[in-house]
């Protein structure tokens, strides 16, 4: 191979992966931001009405149990 056309292959090569790489970011980017949307337009508001409602219903999230498995010191 001619060295003039080994340097356009590999830049033929390296083009394509560049467009690539941008391509992946923004299809990244576009999926993201549908995270960030359904987050605030469908998940943040179910939580915030279930846990209204289980603040109307008197339903609370119980005792809290500690982790703590020590035996109570006495003196």
């Amino acid at each position: 191979m001619k060295k003039q056309a080994k340097n356009l292959l590999l830049d033929k090569l390296h083009r394509g992966v560049v467009y690539t790489c941008i391509g992946l970011t923004l299809y990244g980017s576009y999926m993201l931001g549908q995270r960030f949307y359904r987050y605030f337009t469908v998940i943040k508001p179910a939580r915030l009405a279930e846990e209204q409602r289980m603040l109307e219903t008197g339903a609370g999230p119980g005792p809290l149990v500690s982790a703590d498995k020590a035996p109570t010191l006495k003196t």
